[in-house]
């Protein structure tokens, strides 16, 4: 196809889905809602309900298999609910594949396998059948690597102990509001505060040059908190040798097998698969040029990461379904990128190159994400537990009016350890703030929030917790679409202090259709 057939065919796509969508008549604009019930906003049990849905998918990691029938799946339900898709895009990704690893102590002729052990993302592979070696106890390793390395015999595998940044709250987010009740500010912001998903990464290549055949690192956490857990947004570093993460508890053996001059045997088996992750763009014609703007991330491990693609899919059935006289004057955009889980993709910068035209029509924009998490931690005497408390979520807002509908939404739902930041704040929908769009994101970032496990810690929801943040959050965006644009962009100086800017590098095609 040359290159200028192509050029045509995509601009027929982006006019046939958005131009129609923005230009459209009123009455035809609403014509999709005809005879269609009203939705209400969703219950705690309908959340519980669609979200397992979304888990039963299995870990959607960027352009596996399940993520491409999950968003395929969510194009249909767009679709199903009265909305315009499209154009669709996607992005070419070369994603890393763990299938099998583990780390055992070999005594005595006998493996004995370590357990709940997780990978170093993007780490060099093994052959399939693993490699074996001397145990080596390498001392503490710090972000940049080894602090004191010992003679390393050729082929060993190197077991170093390592320890999750610790922060106070207040000195990551800095909020300038938060709801509490029975506690103080201080009891939640200046606890000092780890995450795996906070986990550095430890520099390792120059350990390749030695000969070390593997590195296993025992983290300042339990087994249960390390196990399954997949981290691989934080950073693109691909280390160059073969590296698991084992817990504190489950690694005191392993270390003392070391320092004894045991034998061990590391597996991880890997590979890297070329492949293209979708991006998805639905439209809920309004009356309006203007649109406001909905996202979040498609790809995740579990329940948590990314709910948010559920709540795009909830408001959407909501406002499509709305009669006449209650439907948003603007058109809603709700944006489904993918590759958060990635460390090399756009993500919703991408998507915000690949929608100029959208851009520049957008009043206010809402980024959604991590709803219902419950706090879990390792707890004295109790072990990884429950704490009784929900997680911190944290609300970054452009100043002005949509700042106050936070407040007045985290009060109203009585939402508690919920705290409000200027904007841009620390959220994946950053580039819209930037870019001079009023905007708002949620974020909450437990424990479990990139691991891989049976059921999605689908028991660690709060379905009542994430039932009243979807209602919030729907409030806000009908409140939203009766200010004017000028009264909520407000006179927050660093609107706009950063607009996005770079190609378009997404690749446009024929979006999926309900048969």
């Amino acid at each position: 196809m040359s290159d200028q057939l192509m050029m045509s065919r995509r601009g027929a796509l982006l006019a046939a889905a958005i131009s129609f969508a923005s230009t459209c008549l009123p009455a035809q604009a609403l014509a999709a809602a005809v005879g269609r019930a009203p939705v209400p906003l969703p219950s705690a049990a309908q959340i519980r309900r669609d979200y397992q849905q979304m888990v039963d998918f299995g870990p959607r990691l960027p352009g596996n298999a399940n993520h491409l029938k999950f968003v395929e799946w969510m194009a249909q339900e767009f679709q199903a609910a009265g909305l315009l898709l499209g154009p669709c895009e996607s992005y070419a990704y070369r994603r890393w594949e763990p299938r099998k690893w583990g780390v055992e102590v070999v005594d005595g002729g006998r493996r004995h396998a370590i357990s709940n052990v997780a990978y170093f993302v993007r780490s060099d592979p093994t052959a399939a059948e693993g490699v074996s070696g001397p145990l080596v106890y390498g001392g503490r390793l710090g972000p940049k690597g080894p602090e004191n390395l010992p003679d390393i015999p050729a082929g060993a595998i190197l077991v170093f102990d390592a320890e999750l940044p610790r922060m106070a709250l207040r000195h990551i987010v800095q909020p300038h509001f938060i709801h509490v009740r029975g506690e103080t500010d201080s009891a939640v912001l200046d606890t000092p505060y780890h995450r795996l998903w906070t986990m550095p990464s430890f520099q390792l290549d120059a350990l390749a040059a030695r000969g070390v055949a593997g590195v296993a690192i025992i983290m300042d956490v339990s087994s249960a908190m390390i196990a399954g857990n997949f981290s691989p947004h934080a950073s693109p570093y691909k280390p160059k040798v073969p590296a698991l993460f084992v817990g504190q508890d489950a690694g005191a053996e392993l270390r003392m097998a070391a320092q004894a001059g045991k034998a061990g045997h590391l597996t991880l088996d890997a590979a890297w698969v070329d492949g293209m992750v979708p991006q998805l763009t639905a439209i809920l014609p309004g009356e309006s040029d203007e649109v406001m703007i909905v996202d979040s991330h498609t790809d995740g491990q579990n329940f948590i990461e990314e709910n948010g693609s559920i709540t795009l899919l909830q408001l959407a059935r909501h406002f499509a379904g709305l009669p006449a006289g209650q439907r948003l004057r603007r058109s809603i955009v709700f944006a489904g990128w993918p590759g958060h889980m990635s460390g090399t993709m756009p993500e919703a910068p991408g998507w915000a190159r690949a929608h100029p035209d959208l851009m520049k029509r957008a009043a206010a924009a809402f980024t959604i994400e991590h709803l219902g998490a419950s706090e879990w931690l390792d707890v004295p005497g109790k072990g990884y537990a429950a704490t009784g408390h929900n997680e911190y979520m944290n609300w970054p807002a452009t100043a002005g009016p949509l700042n106050d509908l936070v407040i007045d939404g985290i009060k109203r739902h009585d939402l508690l350890r919920h705290a409000v930041q200027k904007g841009p704040g620390f959220t994946t929908g950053t580039v819209f703030h930037d870019s001079g769009i009023p905007h708002v994101a949620c974020i909450s970032g437990p424990s479990y929030l990139l691991s891989i496990v049976p059921g999605g810690h689908m028991d660690k929801l709060d379905a009542d917790l994430a039932a009243r943040q979807t209602n919030m959050i729907a409030e806000m965006i009908k409140a939203a679409d009766r200010i004017p644009v000028s009264d909520l962009k407000g006179s927050d100086s660093s609107l706009g202090a950063k607009p996005v800017t770079g190609a378009d590098t997404s690749v446009r095609m024929a979006c999926s259709r309900r048969a």
